[in-house]
């Protein structure tokens, strides 16, 4: 059984793990009732409270009582709100965008880590079974039930994603496959989709009540759990919740927050000047990297001088997620020649990371 798991396992590690720009990560939705001063005062709090978990990645964070008390006039962080009428009911939906500059450095104040955007895709293969239809879920069959899992992912601050359930994914994986947990049969389905992230999970409705049997298959390891809610999309919520603690404390650890350094990247395969804007790009949209200059330009490599907020192993870690670049020679802490490091002072060596503009 054992050797049946890793063979799994390494099916889905071969692959290149990508990441997804995660929308409205500062932006939550709350339901109210009119649209009164009172009842927006206390929906917006609790839609600031909704986007600091999605933002830090942990539910810990709301038990932080000095960051509540920082982030108690919750109106200074407010960038836009709007209504939106509800159709099942004469109730609405308060829309509210927060500033991202403001709130991130409250949390940093607070050594609340801030996750960015880029995070792990994870792909979701579900088989419903509602009492009437049994179908695999995709954004076409069970549409209600895709777009409310969509809106609880989100609300988790974690990216799912649907299979296309096109030919190529009806001949590698069935319902029942599903359904049994054939792992090894959804793995090599889930191959085409370059993602180590994959859950699989059985939803059945018995009695008015949901039961999710569910297993994430993730960076090397397998998690299992089994939910039930009278909710089809709630039963979803603390599935969620602990995806995206656990990918946090690889992405996003605690106790580095407040920790800036420099570093060094050298790049090859930098070729024209549309790889090096690529590359620079790509570098100084992670949350993460506060500075970026480009050192050196010979040939096809290029220098360039970080500061980041955090430690190299989360950024090397979060590189690893996209296909902009891939690693080059192996990583070495630079030196100076002819020393002896052990008479060296007791502080950081200057750390270079090599790798190719893919």
């Amino acid at each position: 059984m054992m050797r049946f798991l890793v063979s799994i396992l390494l099916l889905l590690l071969s692959v290149p793990a990508y990441a997804v720009q995660l929308e409205g990560l500062y932006t939550a939705q709350v339901e109210v009732d009119d649209q009164s001063q009172s009842v927006r005062n206390q929906a917006i709090k609790k839609a600031l409270h909704t986007v600091v978990r999605k933002v830090s990645g942990r539910r810990s964070t709301l038990n932080n009582s000095p960051l509540l008390e920082a982030l108690s006039n919750v109106g200074s962080y407010v960038e836009q709100f709007q209504y939106k009428k509800r159709d099942q009911d004469n109730g609405y939906w308060l829309i509210v965008r927060f500033q991202k500059t403001a709130l991130d450095r409250t949390l940093q104040q607070f050594d609340v880590p801030v996750w960015g955007a880029n995070r792990p895709d994870v792909l979701l293969w579900l088989a419903v079974d509602d009492g009437n239809d049994r179908y695999i879920l995709n954004s076409s069959t069970g549409k209600e039930l895709a777009d409310a899992l969509k809106q609880e992912s989100l609300d988790a601050g974690l990216a799912v994603t649907l299979p296309l359930l096109d030919l190529a994914d009806q001949r590698a994986v069935s319902f029942n496959d599903i359904r049994a947990g054939f792992s090894e049969q959804i793995a090599l389905a889930s191959q085409r989709y370059s993602t180590n992230q994959v859950i699989f999970a059985r939803l059945l409705k018995t009695n008015g009540i949901w039961q999710l049997n569910w297993t994430w298959l993730s960076e090397g390891r397998q998690y299992d759990g089994v939910e039930k809610s009278s909710g089809v999309s709630t039963v979803f919520q603390p599935v969620f919740i602990e995806m995206t603690e656990k990918l946090a404390d690889i992405y996003a650890p605690m106790g580095i927050v407040s920790l800036e350094k420099k570093l060094t990247i050298e790049l090859i395969g930098v070729d024209d000047l549309l790889a090096f804007t690529r590359a620079t790009g790509y570098l100084s949209s992670l949350d993460m990297v506060k500075k970026l200059n480009w050192e050196q330009l010979q040939g096809n490599k290029v220098v360039l001088n970080l500061v980041i907020t955090g430690d190299e192993s989360v950024l090397i870690q979060t590189i690893a997620l996209n296909d902009v670049l891939s690693p080059g020679s192996s990583q070495r802490i630079v030196a100076p020649v002819s020393v002896d490091i052990n008479s060296l002072p007791a502080q950081p060596l200057e750390k270079v990371l090599y790798y190719r503009v893919n």
